[in-house]
């Protein structure tokens, strides 16, 4: 997960530190000097917040990120979803898809080369159950929708 966490966050948040300090690598750090169970109450928390960052990416920046992140050997973005995420979990308890996010969730799970051998059978035939009663239309709008995910600028905004 650490290098899952590097990975990610040399691409995504790093930039978005006010100071070197803040980045989630050199907190991490901190706090593995501190005590390993707040280092990995840290990496918990720090991989969630991957998760939820991305969660509103696009089906096709999901598989572009997988396939980079397998091409070095980190775990890709859909793996980490499927093993630790708890909306992931949820969502297969429900049995159901609530939204595009969801949808392209569990469609990029399906299109994870890395879970081919090790996504569970009864898993993976619920994933395509659920991705097929969401409906062709509304799970291709997840596929092609804008990479914007900001507040105020879903489908359900007014304008």
């Amino acid at each position: 997960m650490k290098a899952f966490l590097r990975f990610f966050s040399s691409r995504f948040l790093d930039q978005r530190c006010h100071s070197t300090n803040d980045r989630p690598m050199v907190v991490l750090e901190r706090h593995e000097q501190e005590s390993a169970s707040r280092a990995e109450s840290a990496l918990r928390m720090a991989v969630n917040n991957c998760l939820e960052i991305s969660s509103p990416w696009p089906l096709s920046q999901v598989i572009a990120l997988d396939a980079e992140m397998h091409a070095t050997g980190v775990l890709s973005l859909s793996f980490v979803r499927s093993r630790v995420w708890g909306r992931y979990a949820a969502m297969l308890k429900r049995g159901a898809l609530r939204n595009h996010d969801e949808s392209a969730v569990a469609q990029g799970v399906l299109a994870d080369p890395s879970l081919r051998q090790s996504l569970p059978e009864v898993e993976r035939a619920s994933l395509q159950a659920m991705v097929r009663a969401f409906g062709p239309q509304r799970a291709h709008a997840a596929t092609e929708r804008s990479r914007s995910g900001r507040p105020g600028h879903g489908p359900h905004a007014r304008r």
